[in-house]
């Protein structure tokens, strides 16, 4: 079972606190109400878990908690691969837009001649630009909406 990060709860998620002292979702409920004594065994019980620990204790909040939960089908090599490619995704959205292949065809130019003279200008200095265009850039632009 895995927790909706985007989901709303006060404070620390529970489960995420008590993690460490081996609390999670399938943990039966009498187990649960006696997590206080392996808390305080291994030197866990702070004022976070045990905030916690009281939250999973009854049974309405735990299952309030329990509501919060996504069931996981994968195992944690899935669950990792899929985190990758979702990053991986984003990254992608996020770099320089690729040209479509439809329109790669009129972005070349018209005829042979014209690639041997965009190669012969490579490297020629442009004169420098005359100034700011005579009008407000934004007069000059107009969008059909």
């Amino acid at each position: 079972m895995i927790h909706d990060p985007s989901t709303a709860w006060d404070g620390p998620f529970p489960y995420e606190v008590l993690a460490p002292a081996g609390a999670d979702p399938d943990t039966p409920h009498a187990e649960m109400q006696d997590l206080s004594f392996e808390l305080m065994a291994r030197g866990l019980m702070t004022p976070r878990t045990q905030r916690a620990w009281h939250e999973l204790r009854t049974t309405r909040r735990r299952l309030l908690a329990d509501v919060l939960l996504y069931a996981q089908e994968a195992g944690p090599e899935a669950v990792a691969a899929a985190r990758e490619a979702a990053e991986a995704e984003e990254a992608a959205e996020d770099a320089e837009p690729d040209v479509p292949p439809e329109a790669e065809e009129w972005l070349r130019p018209p005829w042979a001649p014209a690639e041997r003279l965009a190669d012969e200008l490579d490297g020629v200095p442009l004169p420098p630009f005359p100034g700011p265009p005579p009008e407000p850039l934004d007069a000059l632009v107009r969008f059909d909406r």
